[in-house]
């Protein structure tokens, strides 16, 4: 599904480390001050549907975001913040994305859908948990929590109890397509896939946010439902895998090691002649590598003379 994203929405390419984070202590109190602050960006044009507040669970969690609860302009109402990240030149192809959430349920008969979703730079929604509350106790309710990948929704088989502070933690895999999420803990899916609606250079992370959807349709009929958020955390990592170790020729057809790396780790070429536990060592000269870049193809020429028989690895270190 693609959006008409907002003019603050539009993105620039940024790299990785801490892509979003908020406690929201630094937002006003009040009504719309969440989309108020100019990290942040709403399609509601009607006053009250998203609100910052400091009495949430007596005070406990400080200041905390609400979406919902008064009567919006549209019937699916969004809120999102710009997340823009390239992983493919990063190499930060994780993505862990942590979030404080609960549900208040309806005072009155309609009960609504909230989400938290992810789209791309294109504006395309990639993946979403959606949050049912669906009356638990009508005949085939949907109520609980729901994995979305833009196109096909699954259940989790998940529920929540109103008004009970969750922890929901998303670990997302765009290079592989794959993605996990867990509440407080308790798994919701494992390894699935992210997205549907996108595919190659298109599923990227661009934008993160939070939307109420009306079951009715129509906002006079809104429920006055609303979901709390107490904070939200977003960064990337590289993926926690060995590198690749090959072989190439040089002009001359002398054999060299390369492999891929990024900032912040320490490469060293070991060798081995007999691959036996203890066997490895690591005293060829200039055998150590690192890089400040943040990425880097590396290459490591052992001594003409000392290859005959040899086996070589890298071992990666931080």
């Amino acid at each position: 599904m693609k959006i008409l994203i907002l003019p603050f929405l539009i993105c620039q390419t940024a790299f990785g480390g801490t892509l979003y984070s908020t406690d929201f202590e630094a937002f006003n109190v009040g009504d719309n001050q969440w989309s108020a602050n100019s990290s942040w960006g709403s399609d509601n044009t009607r006053s009250g549907v998203d609100f910052i507040d400091d009495l949430a669970f007596n005070q406990a969690l400080g200041k905390t975001a609400g979406l919902g609860l008064n009567r919006p302009s549209r019937d699916r109402v969004r809120i999102l913040t710009q997340t823009p990240h390239d992983h493919v030149t990063s190499g930060e192809s994780i993505i862990e994305i942590e979030t404080l959430i609960s549900v208040k349920d309806s005072d009155n008969s309609f009960r609504d859908d909230f989400f938290f979703s992810i789209y791309n730079s294109s504006g395309v929604r990639l993946a979403s948990i959606r949050i049912d509350n669906e009356d638990p106790a009508a005949s085939g309710s949907n109520f609980g929590f729901w994995r979305e990948d833009g196109i096909s929704q699954f259940d989790t088989e998940s529920d929540f109890i109103h008004e009970e502070l969750y922890d929901l933690f998303m670990i997302i895999d765009l290079a592989s397509n794959t993605w996990s999420a867990s509440i407080s803990g308790l798994p919701l899916f494992e390894n699935a896939t992210f997205t549907n609606a996108a595919s190659g250079s298109e599923i990227n992370l661009a934008i993160v946010g939070f939307e109420w959807d009306l079951v009715s349709g129509i906002p006079l009929f809104h429920g006055d439902n609303f979901l709390l958020v107490a904070d939200l955390r977003v960064i990337s990592k590289a993926p926690n895998r060995i590198p690749e170790l090959k072989i190439e020729l040089d002009e001359n057809l002398d054999p060299v090691l390369v492999w891929n790396g990024f900032a912040g780790k320490t490469y060293q070429i070991e060798y081995s002649d007999t691959l036996a536990s203890g066997s490895w060592k690591d005293d060829l000269p200039n055998s150590t590598l690192s890089t400040t870049e943040i990425s880097k193809r590396f290459s490591f020429q052992p001594p003409s003379n000392f290859l005959p028989g040899r086996f070589f690895r890298v071992v990666q270190s931080e």
